[in-house]
């Protein structure tokens, strides 16, 4: 056809339609319904019981509720796994509140930071606009998370517990945004008139408005606690007044260095083998580099295992919107059929999906448990989610093998659980600077 869409072509597309004898059927059924209830296959749910020989008890679930906040939880959940076995714990709650008051005013710096970096430039340059555009989100990526707990530490949640707006963080996140890109201006017109040294004590100030604003929606951060609980045993136990990074060191045995980002993004130009990372993604100024190692789905897989078997769960980032089941908890790549249905292939290749922006890295949640089969292979694995008991099975979900291969862009792995080949790799890549439009950033 031409270049304009004529009449006759309408008409056409029309006749095509019309000459199809299963469209009437099929628009019946999706105008009733909605496209996805119509074309989800529950025969599937069948392949996925919610039984798994490799089985990490990790508590009670949690909620994120209605913020982003995804990333921390799962981190979170991580370690709490590590204050269960070393203090003999039925369960513990961590405050999620607490690392989100520190994490909002740590980019609230990060961004005034970065706005000063391009101060000259034009703010239509991609790189400003970026920065504009994400002023201020809930997500994060492990390295950020990594950055809050060893400057910061952790509290119990009741030492900090949640706040109707850390809950619920629209309102939040577009008035601090609106706030951050007002001081934005005038840090730029501030260090074209005075230079760096004023530009930087006005940040202060900024800086000053902004924790007092963050204190009234989400509370005052405790600057140390008392630490009581009952082990397993019912034996009563007390630490006297201790700081959150205290309380992390004393009981968090394992630093969160020791962790390697293991990363299956096969885009197009990137090698094996290399840290990728940008440095409009971050938190904490000085902080850990948020890092993509490109490794293999069989490499991320054996260690995903072994440290299941070791009783040691894994915070993973996936695209959780692609063929999932919210209330029932399921995510298998074989849920939905549009493909059959309209009659059109989709791109499924997964470095293609990622450079076309079809693919998102949208997700944290905790790798807990593994079915490994007859034939000594994994076939279903058992996340833990942070949307609350009422999804999935308690809060469980169950992930299909070949959904985990299509959608799992990065699993967060002990050393301890790798291979030394894969440790040198590691430890000698090159650290490679990418522009931050990625949607794995």
């Amino acid at each position: 056809m031409d270049s304009n869409l004529t009449l006759d072509n309408v008409a056409s597309f029309r006749k095509a339609y019309e000459k199809e004898k299963s469209s009437s059927t099929l628009t019946k059924a999706v105008t009733s319904c909605g496209l996805s209830k119509s074309l989800v296959d529950l025969s599937q749910l069948r392949r996925l019981p919610t039984v798994f020989s490799i089985d990490v008890d990790c508590g009670k679930v949690t909620n994120q509720r209605r913020s982003g906040r995804c990333w921390m939880f799962a981190g979170l959940n991580v370690l709490r796994k590590k204050l269960i076995d070393t203090l003999s714990l039925a369960d513990i709650q961590l405050s999620q509140a607490y690392l989100q008051f520190y994490d909002k005013l740590e980019k609230g710096n990060f961004f005034l930071e970065k706005i000063l970096s391009l101060a000259k430039e034009d703010l239509s340059s991609r790189e400003n606009v970026f920065l504009l555009d994400n002023a201020l989100g809930d997500g994060g990526h492990w390295a950020m998370f990594v950055s809050l707990v060893e400057k910061y530490g952790i509290v119990p949640s009741y030492a900090m517990p949640d706040t109707a707006v850390s809950c619920d963080t629209g309102e939040l996140n577009v008035l601090l945004g609106k706030v951050l890109k007002k001081d934005a201006d005038k840090l730029r017109q501030c260090l074209t008139e005075k230079g760096i040294q004023e530009a930087r004590k006005l940040k202060g100030k900024m800086l000053e408005d902004y924790y007092r604003v963050l204190t009234i929606c989400l509370g005052l951060p405790p600057e140390d606690f008392v630490f009581e609980y009952r082990d397993r045993e019912k034996k009563f136990h007390r630490e006297e007044r201790m700081t959150p990074l205290a309380f992390f060191r004393k009981f968090v045995s394992d630093s969160l260095k020791e962790y390697v980002p293991l990363s299956d993004v096969p885009l197009p130009g990137w090698k094996r083998n290399v840290r990728y990372t940008s440095s409009f993604v971050n938190n904490v100024i000085g902080g850990e580099n948020v890092v993509f190692f490109t490794s293999d789905m069989k490499t991320i897989k054996k260690a995903a295992i072994a440290s299941l078997k070791d009783n040691e769960p894994l915070w993973f980032a996936a695209d959780v919107g692609e063929q999932s089941l919210r209330k029932e908890g399921i995510l298998d790549d074989r849920l939905y059929d549009y493909e059959s249905a309209f009659d059109l292939p989709l791109l499924h290749d997964k470095g293609k999906r990622l450079a076309m922006r079809i693919a998102h890295c949208s997700h944290a949640m905790c790798l807990t448990g593994v079915n490994i089969d007859k034939d000594g292979k994994p076939d279903r694995w058992k996340v833990e989610n942070s949307w609350g008991k009422e999804n999935g099975f308690d809060g469980f979900f169950v992930m299909s093998d070949s959904w985990f291969t299509d959608n799992v862009f990065q699993v967060i792995v002990n050393r301890k659980y790798l291979p030394k080949k894969v440790l040198d790799s590691y430890d000698s890549a090159p650290l490679v600077e990418v522009k931050p439009y990625c949607t794995l950033f």
